[in-house]
């Protein structure tokens, strides 16, 4: 849910330079008045809903990818673009109400790197057009066809390297009932969220004074776009994609609650994009071991039962401290499974 996501995009923020960072914030967005409701019932259309939802408060384009070099050394990116609905300032005539950020993390050789660009809606520098699609921040672009969505190209040039990825070759497929992703048990606080699970990735990454990388593997796309993710009874989420080695792949969040009553969901997606919603109650999630950094402490094992559909396995970070340590300080890092949900993914923790 990569929500960022990030999912993100949650914070009290102003037009113009980056915020400072805010160390402790929780996950709760400031919505500006008059943003839409996620209703269960509207439908998901493509390729219009590729593109912006400006009338809701809050959106993301989020990219994650579990690739390998051609020496076989492991290297995982994340390319997130969100889009934030802050108001309109009157004083701007090139205010437009929104605010766009973005996020590019990359973790290999040890070391986990992320950097963020921030602009103002209606200056041109950030945008997402549905069709053809191109969503961009500067010189970072994530670009289909004109025949359609796949394949997309992923371009982003910054002080981590000069990074192109190509991604093909996945179903679209909708979370919850028909893409209405509910957040807690009020339906008020949900979310419109479909993910391209399956995705090829190939390309390469050119670092200063280092060869260039030929990477591959597989990614995960999630497009989420809401007004009102959590009320604050929660402290902020959890989120995990896995690719499991049988060919199916693995979505889940908790919301973590003040009270330890956390909510659940998630989804089993087979190769072909079959979906089987997992419904909170379904879910055992439990900490095995935990990091503590800067004061904050987050967990970096867990244990993962799922009964009813025959899931059981343990899970771990790569490393041990995937921050992202950006205005809007979270978690987002690569993990490896076992058991019969042997596999890899992504984690991304908010609100620690």
């Amino acid at each position: 849910m990569r929500w960022m996501p990030l999912l993100l995009l949650l914070c009290a923020c102003t037009p113009g330079p980056a915020p400072k960072k805010t160390q402790g914030v929780t996950w709760q967005q400031n919505v500006a008045e008059g943003a839409a409701k996620v209703t269960q019932g509207t439908p998901i259309e493509f390729p219009k809903d590729h593109g912006a939802h400006p009338e809701y408060g809050l959106e993301w384009w989020y990219l994650t990818a579990n690739l390998e070099d051609d020496q076989g050394e492991p290297v995982a990116l994340q390319w997130t673009l969100f889009r934030s609905r802050i108001g309109k300032h009157r004083d701007n005539p090139w205010d437009d109400g929104q605010l766009w950020f973005a996020h590019l993390a990359i973790e290999a050789d040890g070391e986990h790197h992320a950097l963020e660009r921030w602009a103002r809606g209606g200056s041109g520098q950030a945008g997402v057009i549905a069709h053809p699609f191109n969503a961009w921040i500067d010189q970072w672009q994530l670009t289909g066809t004109q025949q359609g969505f796949l394949p997309l190209t992923l371009s982003a040039d910054s002080e981590l390297g000069e990074l192109s990825l190509t991604l093909s070759d996945s179903p679209i497929i909708k979370h919850g009932i028909n893409g209405f992703s509910q957040k807690t048990p009020d339906p008020e606080h949900a979310s419109f969220y479909y993910s391209l699970p399956h995705l090829k990735a190939s390309g390469t990454l050119t670092q200063e004074g280092k060869t260039p990388r030929q990477l591959s593997g597989l990614a995960w796309m999630d497009r989420e776009w809401s007004s009102e993710l959590m009320d604050k009874e929660y402290l902020g989420w959890d989120w995990l994609s896995l690719h499991l080695d049988d060919g199916r792949a693995l979505m889940l969040f908790r919301m973590r609650s003040r009270h330890n009553n956390h909510y659940f969901s998630g989804s089993i997606i087979d190769a072909e994009g079959l979906v089987t919603p997992i419904q909170n109650g379904e879910i055992q999630w439990r900490e095995l071991d935990k990091v503590t950094l800067d004061g904050a402490t987050y967990p970096v094992a867990w244990q993962l039962d799922i009964p009813n559909h025959g899931l059981s396995g343990s899970i771990q970070t790569l490393s041990r401290d995937q921050r992202n340590q950006l205005s809007i300080p979270y978690w987002e890092g690569p993990v490896a499974a076992e058991g019969n949900i042997q596999g890899e993914g992504f984690i991304e923790m908010t609100g620690y």
